[in-house]
């Protein structure tokens, strides 16, 4: 082969590698903006990605973590619609067009994103549309939604709420998941960053995000972001509580609406409540009654009639259980529920750190943990490490002592003080104003010609400036931003798995295609780390 023909080649990988990566960035900046086009990219990625696995020799399909339980429940929920009760072209077509695509969005993101700049890279879009998502919610809450043409409140419950906003998602619940997931995101990427710049921004960001969140009024998804902050503030930083209480209280002294709409979900006077409730109580008859296959993915509005048990008006549709625990359980049978929460709770413990941490780890933190917290124990502890380190020092004190280091004596003569120095008029002298050092060579010591470099100490040092760099703002180790980035997944699934009892988030397609983005970025992140 000659070596034009090798170079096309090559130029061609490239290309196909950029164009890969260009569908990933589209995908994931129109994801909350227009599912279509983020479809499209994703369709459009996989096929450069397959045509650049197929021309370039050196390239390789690496294994994630979590490969075999994704493929067991993507292959389950194949199964259940072919064996649902539901014969239905629609139900077929919307299988493989939908679940089609999470599939190949974790197959491209996992096996595409391999260094630290791709993953910014994607960071940035996902960042770049939230900001939209956020000011087109703001937009709508200056200029009112009216939620009585939407019956996304009980009027009776709550006569004063009259708007609730959405963005580009479908309904408040929605965006207010989207929402928790970039509030964690922003928090894992606080906690990790140094720069004091980038800190405030990224606080800023985070109250925008809960001021936003506040104005969705969805009690289930401001509880599962407490739950996160509390978990984190207690376990890691007792300042994230301190800011969450400040966000907290600062939203609920502007707003008691929002007060009260949160106070209302632990008093069941709701109706949406109960209704929830009564859904539930079905989707555990459709589990009962269909354990291995389940009803079938998608199924799930077309089966519930036949289990109405308290929503008893035919004209009102059940799309889903309110509950992604039990809505999978129902629609793929148990064994495609379990495959999916392997790896669902698997990205999410792996991306807080679980596979660094043994059990004699866990087992060692923990006691750490509460020993602390008592003085008595404490002290003693203390005590005992102390007695333990002396014993071993003396221990291995009996085996062999470390030799002292010698000194050299240096004597007067040997040293040189700059009258000493000789320097002729043949000596050459360089220098440098960026480092302070000058070169000079043939200095007439003691009879001998040497050369030596001279640095020059300036008498007081360079004060920075006060002002704001822009490097402050956008440069991060990448080390810190893949930690950040990685404990933000992690606290992003454990809101969703929150969010997850009281409604289906993962039912909207943003929010699926979002969630197995993410899955697959943080496997990528693990893997970048190693």
């Amino acid at each position: 082969m000659d070596r034009v023909s090798v170079f096309a080649r090559r130029r061609r990988i490239k290309n196909l590698e950029e164009w890969t990566n260009y569908a990933i960035l589209t995908e994931a900046f129109f994801l909350a903006l227009s599912p279509s086009v983020a479809a499209a990219a994703v369709m459009f990625g996989v096929i450069t990605w397959f045509l650049r696995s197929r021309i370039d020799s050196r390239y390789k399909v690496r294994n994630l973590p979590f490969d075999v339980p994704v493929a067991i429940f993507f292959l389950i929920g194949a199964i259940s619609v072919f064996l649902s009760s539901v014969r239905s072209f629609e139900l077929i077509y919307n299988y493989f067009s939908l679940v089609g695509i999470y599939a190949l969005t974790y197959l491209i993101v996992g096996q595409t994103i391999r260094t630290t700049a791709q993953v910014k890279k994607v960071a940035q879009a996902l960042c770049a549309a939230a900001i939209l998502v956020v000011l087109c919610g703001l937009f709508q809450f200056v200029f009112g939604v009216d939620v009585a043409d939407v019956k996304w409140t009980d009027p009776e419950a709550f006569p004063e709420l009259k708007k609730r906003i959405f963005s580009t998602l479908e309904n408040p619940t929605v965006l207010a998941g989207y929402l928790d997931i970039f509030i964690c995101l922003a928090l894992g990427l606080l906690t990790k960053v140094e720069r004091r710049a980038q800190k405030i921004i990224l606080i800023i960001v985070i109250a925008l995000l809960a001021a936003c969140l506040a104005m969705t009024y969805s009690r289930g998804a401001f509880i599962a972001i407490a739950v996160v902050f509390a978990v984190y503030g207690v376990l890691k930083d007792w300042r994230v509580l301190i800011l969450f209480a400040a966000v907290t209280g600062l939203i609920a002294y502007s707003d008691t609406t929002f007060t009260n709409r949160i106070l209302s979900a632990f008093s069941m006077g709701d109706s949406s409540e109960g209704v929830r409730v009564g859904i539930w109580v079905s989707t555990s008859a459709m589990i009962s009654d269909h354990p291995f296959a389940g009803i079938g993915w998608g199924a799930y509005q077309y089966v519930y009639p036949q289990y109405n048990y308290y929503v008893a008006d035919p004209n009102i549709v059940i799309y889903h259980a309110h509950n992604i625990y039990l809505n999978y359980a129902a629609e793929v049978g148990i064994v495609g529920a379990l495959a999916f929460f392997w790896y669902f709770f698997g990205t999410m413990f792996i991306s807080l750190g679980a596979n660094e941490r043994g059990v004699e780890k866990w087992l060692t933190d923990s006691a750490g943990k509460i020993i602390s917290s008592n003085s008595f124990l404490q002290e003693l502890a203390d005590l005992v490490n102390e007695k333990l380190a002396e014993f071993s020092n003396r221990f291995l004190n009996l085996f062999g002592k470390k030799a002292k280091p010698k000194l050299k004596k240096v004597r007067r003569a040997d040293v040189l003080h700059h009258e000493d120095m000789n320097f002729s008029e043949h000596t050459h002298q360089k220098f440098s104003d960026k480092e302070n050092v000058a070169t000079v060579e043939n200095i007439s010591v003691a009879g001998e010609n040497i050369s030596a470099k001279i640095i020059k100490l300036d008498d007081e040092p360079e004060e920075k400036p006060d002002s704001i760099e822009w490097d402050d703002l956008t440069q991060i180790d990448d080390k810190n931003f893949l930690e950040g980035m990685r404990l933000g997944i992690g606290l992003a699934f454990l809101s969703m798995a929150l969010n997850g009892f009281t409604d289906d988030l993962l039912f909207n397609i943003q929010s699926s295609m979002l969630m197995w983005m993410l899955g697959a970025l943080g496997a990528a992140i693990n893997l970048i780390r190693d």
